[in-house]
C-alpha cells in the first residue's frame, strides 16, 4: 500500500515518471504476494490505468483498464461496484477520446 500511496502522492505533483515508478513496484509486489488474480492486484493496475489516462496514453491506459477488469470480473462478479469502477473508468477513457459510442458499450 505504502508504493501505492507514494505513487499518487508524486501523480498529485505532476511526477509522472516518479509516480509510474512506485505505481508499478506496488503492482509487481502485489501480483508476487497475492496473485495476479486479488482484488487488490486489479486495483493497481486500475491506478496505473488512471495514470497513463492523465497523461493522454490513451492505449497503454486501455490495456491497463482492461487487465483490472479482466480480474474484477472474474473474482468479484460483473456486478460488483468495483468492476463497476472500472466499466466507467473505461467509459471515461473513451470520452476522453472523443469515441463516445465505445463510452456507452
Amino acid at each position: 500500500i505504502t508504493y501505492n500511496n507514494i505513487g499518487q502522492l508524486f501523480q498529485s505533483q505532476g511526477k509522472f515518471e516518479q509516480a509510474f515508478e512506485y505505481y508499478m513496484n506496488s503492482l509487481e509486489i502485489r501480483e508476487k504476494v497475492l496473485g495476479k488474480d486479488h482484488p487488490n492486484t486489479a486495483t493497481a493496475y486500475n491506478n496505473i490505468g488512471q495514470l497513463l489516462k492523465s497523461q493522454g496514453k490513451f492505449e497503454q491506459a486501455f490495456e491497463y483498464y482492461m487487465n483490472s477488469l479482466e480480474i474484477r470480473e472474474r473474482v468479484l462478479g460483473k456486478d460488483h461496484p468495483n468492476t463497476a469502477t472500472t466499466y466507467n473508468n473505461i467509459a471515461c477513457l473513451f470520452e476522453s477520446q472523443g469515441k463516445f459510442e465505445q463510452a456507452f458499450e
